[in-house]
């Protein structure tokens, strides 16, 4: 069966509940609408000029619809020859009336019948295909009743266009949204699959790698260009298992794009690296594309930093979280630290890491930013923004 459900038997495809519905519903229905037109020609018989070319109609009609109780496969093929047959029986009715009666405003011999093929029609070929068969019908009313129609014949053509109409809108409008569903699905399946991967190779395949580069800056030497090379395969690696791109994709520009929200686990691990550990929520945290760049560059600005000015062999850890306002970013590092005075007055130093490209990143945003630090104790930088950034006055 799959994720995705079986395909109906009927259309060849999978299909929402509506449309089976209407199937179904179409199967009860072709035989009544046939067993009412036997009626009211039976209550007229007397009255007709050829009466044999009544049963010879319900007669198709009678076989028709116990044919499809049998044949379920329904296309564009098995509904245009229904439509078809409605039609010749439409334009059958002065034959077996009498053009005196059919003037009158006699039945037409299918009756509610023919408007069960401008249903079938719209529920396999949508609104285009329904208000195609209601015109096809409309125009056999027309050259029946030999271009004078009466107000029971517009009666007849606009209720049969709304049906038409309608039911296939309603069935578009249900394709769509299974359409859109069954993305949804394959999308999570993806990402189930991605995470085992993920997983896998976090257990074996990137643990190697950092082992391999800790060894080879331990040995030094020629072994630091093993160990190099390892630390570039590493990151490449969780880079790709993150989600965040394959390995050697140049980052992507979220600024100013519209539309779909960003995961932002995917953003803060592809910063992974010997060195530099992240822990992510297991849950996507769904944020602005413009709230995700900014974040991101706010976090490699903080990570350089701690490159730049914690001291050989510091290492730092990110940890992201949020909740359905807004998202925090913790970096911690256990570098060598600093006065907090000298953070604040780092801007009038001609130094603008912290004022300008995290503080005002994250004010921007209608955020905060704050430090923790002493020497020889590390820095702790503590980040919050909400999930939609704030529109500038």
């Amino acid at each position: 069966m799959g994720v995705l459900g079986p395909r109906s038997p009927r259309t060849g495809r999978r299909e929402p509940v509506v449309v089976e519905a209407f199937l179904r519903g179409l199967d009860v229905f072709r035989p009544i609408g046939t067993a009412y037109a036997a009626f009211l020609a039976w209550t007229r018989r007397d009255d007709m000029v050829r009466p044999w070319v009544a049963v010879l109609v319900i007669g198709v009609l009678a076989v028709w619809s116990l044919g499809l109780l049998l044949y379920r496969r329904r296309s564009r093929v098995v509904v245009g020859v229904e439509v078809a047959i409605a039609v010749l029986a439409i334009l059958a009715t002065p034959l077996a009336d009498g053009m005196d009666a059919v003037s009158a405003g006699q039945y037409t011999l299918p009756t509610v019948w023919a408007a069960g093929s401008v249903a079938g029609s719209a529920v396999v070929a949508g609104a285009r295909g329904g208000l195609l068969s209601a015109l096809v019908i409309a125009a056999a009313d027309l050259v029946e009743i030999a271009g004078r129609p009466t107000q029971a014949t517009v009666h007849n053509i606009v209720i049969l266009v709304l049906l038409g109409g309608l039911i296939g809108l309603a069935v578009d409008l249900a394709r769509s949204g299974l359409a859109r569903e069954e993305q949804v699905l394959l999308e999570r399946e993806r990402l189930r699959e991605r995470e085992r991967i993920a997983r896998v190779v976090h257990d074996g395949v990137l643990q190697s790698l950092a082992w391999i580069h800790r060894r080879g800056v331990e040995l030094g030497g020629p072994a630091q260009e093993l160990a190099d090379l390892a630390a570039d395969q590493e990151r490449a690696l969780r880079r790709f298992v993150s989600g965040a791109g394959a390995p050697g994709e140049a980052p992507v520009d979220l600024h100013g794009v519209e539309g779909a929200e960003v995961d932002l686990r995917l953003l803060v691990t592809a910063h992974e690296r010997p060195g530099v550990g992240v822990a992510v929520p297991g849950d996507p945290l769904l944020v602005d594309p413009q709230v995700a760049h900014e974040l991101d560059a706010a976090l490699s600005a903080v990570l350089d930093n701690v490159e730049r000015h914690a001291g050989p062999g510091a290492r730092a850890w990110v940890l992201l979280e949020g909740d359905a306002t807004g998202v925090e970013l913790t970096v911690r590092d256990d570098g060598a630290g600093a006065e907090l005075a000298e953070l604040v007055s780092a801007s009038s130093r001609g130094r603008l890491g912290v004022s300008s490209s995290i503080r005002g990143r994250v004010e921007d945003l209608g955020g905060t930013a704050t430090w923790t630090t002493r020497p020889g104790a590390g820095c702790t930088v503590h980040l919050t923004v909400p999930r939609r950034a704030q529109e500038q006055p």
